[in-house]
């Protein structure tokens, strides 16, 4: 089966959005974002006679972490090494570019995909928990020197990784100094520290109602389920 990947164009989306649109029984979050990744010009897709079959969207991220999301494959050429194929092509990209790691993230009941990112050398590496959360009794932190000590302490807990729900979901290696410069107000609550940019190191902590990532369980209004977040070390 002879497999092209390329930069998606605009006239893929219509076929994009096709074979997404219910990829799961809740549907998929892909058509509601195709069109934006395709303008930023991240979104790749695999085609056979012309024909999308797949796609993925690459990020890179100035820490030197390549993301990946939002693989798909069209269900009559699923088990036909579509997703390896796309996977591969971006992560040679990434390479070229610079990107030291790659990182993506699985829902935990997503088996499938869990081999696919196994079988490509990913290993696991922070679990998270997604959902849309309650507002929480916060002390508000914006001193920069007491936030970097705070960003420090929660940085040791997570082996040095930061995640965000803000624009999209996303996780990365990360120093105090990258985080500081992505945040600008911490959160300290009774049972975690939570971050603006939509990430908590514990429970789940925020003074409003928002859309989070968190290392622990806790009051969530609508609870997406648990993810695996896996990397690759591309050198």
């Amino acid at each position: 089966m002879d497999v092209v990947v390329r930069r998606a164009t605009e006239s893929d989306i219509p076929q994009v959005v096709g074979f997404t649109r219910d990829t799961f029984t809740w549907g998929d979050y892909v058509p509601r974002v195709i069109n934006k990744w395709v303008k930023d010009g991240t979104a790749y897709v695999a085609l056979i006679n012309e024909e999308v079959i797949g796609v993925v969207n690459l990020v890179l991220l100035p820490t030197g972490v390549a993301w990946l999301e939002g693989i798909r494959v069209k269900a009559t050429y699923r088990r036909r090494g579509v997703g390896t194929a796309l996977t591969n092509y971006v992560l040679n990209l990434a390479r070229v570019k610079g990107a030291r790691y790659a990182m993506l993230m699985i829902a935990e009941w997503n088996n499938a995909s869990h081999g696919l990112a196994r079988k490509l050398g990913f290993k696991p590496i922070l679990n998270v928990h997604g959902g849309v959360v309650k507002e929480s009794p916060v002390h508000r932190e914006t001193d920069r020197e007491r936030m970097r000590k705070l960003i420090d302490g929660a940085l040791n807990k997570t082996g040095g990784y930061f995640c965000s729900a803000v624009d999209h979901w996303v996780c990365t290696r990360a120093d105090v100094n990258y985080v500081l410069s992505v945040t600008r107000d911490v959160y300290i609550g009774e049972k975690g520290l939570g971050f603006d940019r939509g990430f908590s190191v514990g429970q789940p902590t925020t003074p409003i109602r928002m859309e989070m990532l968190t290392t622990e369980y806790g009051d969530f209004e609508e609870y997406f389920g648990r993810f695996i977040v896996y990397e690759l070390a591309l050198y």
